[in-house]
């Protein structure tokens, strides 16, 4: 299979590392159906690619919450009637932090929210999609998590735990949807800055401090990598967890105290953590 020959469902794809994604297939030949709860924001991206003068003649767009079962099963549909098969399917949609605070103060609520957007959603865009790779006689699904699922920063909990359920429930579908010639792999991407991105300098500096390469990352760093699961150099690869974030997991977590702090308070945060 050639990239020209690809069809992919890219979620979360309207935007940030979904977006990068979304054209690093795009510019390789493939079709792209895109999917988000946003449809302006589904039309910016149109928009932004065909800026690039990338062939948006091949870019399709579906408005679908990954949370909601029958909306991803809709997506699905649509993304495998464009060319009436789907050989590549990409789970990005999901919420890339969360809350941050000790374990002590956690809100149950915000818990459920991470998990939903994070592992119900690609075990959900995991339970259609993979239907249909298997029915195209075998394709590559990927997910993207976080260094967060291998490195524990304090006041990460929610996200951590999330990204890690998503790593396993992947590891599992890999073994399983092997006989059928359907590869499940994740990518883990580092800090990447992407728009309306809510990052303090001192965040922002913690990670160039522990970066060996020392600068943040793009969506197109992520697209490439999943470019390259997608096509045909890929195919005696799955069940892997592939890190690109500048080589911060030869480090160390990054401090969230900043994010944190002004949430709570110094002086509670004193009882909290000591």
């Amino acid at each position: 299979m050639t990239y020209d020959e690809v069809s992919a469902l890219v979620t979360g794809g309207g935007s940030g590392i979904g977006l990068g994604i979304a054209r690093a297939l795009l510019a390789s030949g493939a079709t792209v159906t895109i999917a988000g709860r946003s449809p302006a924001r589904l039309q910016e991206a149109r928009g932004a690619l065909a800026a690039e003068r990338l062939d948006v003649a091949r870019l399709h767009e579906f408005a679908a919450d990954t949370t909601d079962e029958a909306q991803i099963e809709a997506a699905v549909a649509a993304a495998t009637a464009v060319n009436g098969a789907l050989n590549t399917v990409v789970a990005c949609a999901g919420e890339p932090r969360g809350q941050m605070a000790p374990v002590t103060e956690l809100d149950l609520g915000q818990w459920d929210s991470v998990f939903a957007n994070n592992v119900l959603g690609t075990m959900l865009t995991l339970k259609y999609g993979a239907r249909e790779l298997v029915r195209a006689g075998g394709g590559a699904f990927v997910a993207i998590s976080s260094i967060s699922a291998r490195l524990s920063a304090r006041f990460a909990a929610p996200i951590s735990s999330a990204k890690a359920a998503l790593e396993q429930l992947c590891r599992v579908a890999a073994v399983e949807l092997a006989p059928s010639d359907v590869t499940v792999n994740v990518v883990r991407p580092g800090l990447v800055v992407v728009p309306r991105q809510d990052l303090p300098a001192e965040i922002a500096d913690d990670f160039l401090s522990v970066i060996p390469l020392r600068r943040l990352g793009a969506p197109e760093d992520i697209g490439g990598l999943v470019r390259f699961l997608a096509g045909p150099e890929a195919r005696w690869l799955t069940g892997q967890v592939i890190s690109v974030d500048g080589g911060q997991t030869l480090t160390r977590a990054f401090d969230a105290s900043p994010w944190v702090e002004p949430a709570f308070g110094p002086d509670r945060m004193r009882g909290l953590i000591r």
